[in-house]
């Protein structure tokens, strides 16, 4: 399984598209995970998502599958289908992404995670603010109540100090598998500084970024060397 906390570790999400080029590239420059962001697939076959999963494990990388919901920036695909899909592939990834907003399937995944030995990562994403620390805590709580074993919170930074409450609630929280993110140009140093902080998972891109503020992965690699967070990890 997969282990936490031990160093940094990247994600590279992804589409269908040129998915093996950019795979074998996400493999090549140092990724640790694919993200299948399985909601912007072209094709939702299962047996066509299984060959994608295959091709990522036959690399030595791990898979974290998401299907985003439209309300936290996906496409709209109903619970039902996003349940029968998670079932289908929970056997054969190592994380299952859910939205903590998705109220009616939220338990249903998590309990798919947990039944095929895979992680639990429950996400929050407000792209119009970074929330209170009061609210932040909240969300950080509800999900551990659901039984998330990562939480990932991204929110959209306008102000430094909205960049120094996120560092600050991750690091009173960093026993509890932390990704913590900060949309946008001031949010992008959480993406290298997290990690002092507890945040366990950095999400990087190849070609073009998935979300606003995030660091091409030859760019943060320098970054992460520089800092020494990845130190004799060439």
């Amino acid at each position: 399984m997969l282990k936490l906390g031990e160093k940094p570790l990247i994600a590279i999400p992804v589409n269908d598209k040129d998915f093996e080029e950019t795979v074998n590239k996400a493999k090549e420059k140092g990724a640790n995970i694919i993200e299948l962001r399985i909601d912007q697939f072209r094709d939702r076959n299962i047996n066509y998502i299984l060959e994608k999963i295959s091709f990522i494990k036959k690399l030595g990388l791990y898979v974290l599958a998401t299907i985003r919901s439209k309300k936290e920036g996906g496409t709209p695909i109903s619970d039902y289908e996003r349940e029968r899909i998670f079932k289908e592939i929970a056997p054969q990834v190592d994380i299952i992404d859910i939205e903590l907003s998705s109220e009616g399937l939220r338990e249903k995944v998590i309990k798919i995670a947990k039944e095929n030995n895979c992680l639990a990562l429950v996400s929050y994403h407000d792209f119009e603010k970074t929330p209170s620390k009061e609210e932040i805590q909240k969300i950080i709580d509800k999900a551990l109540e659901l039984g998330a074993d990562i939480i990932k919170y991204a929110f959209n930074v306008k102000t430094k100090e909205d960049v120094a409450r996120i560092l600050c609630i991750t690091n009173k929280n960093k026993d509890k598998n932390i990704v913590a993110i900060g949309m946008g140009e001031l949010g992008r140093i959480t993406r290298v500084s997290g990690f002092f902080f507890g945040s366990v998972i950095t999400y990087s891109y190849i070609g073009v970024a998935f979300a606003p503020g995030q660091i091409e992965i030859e760019k943060l690699k320098d970054e992460l060397e520089f800092y020494g967070l990845l130190k004799g990890d060439k």
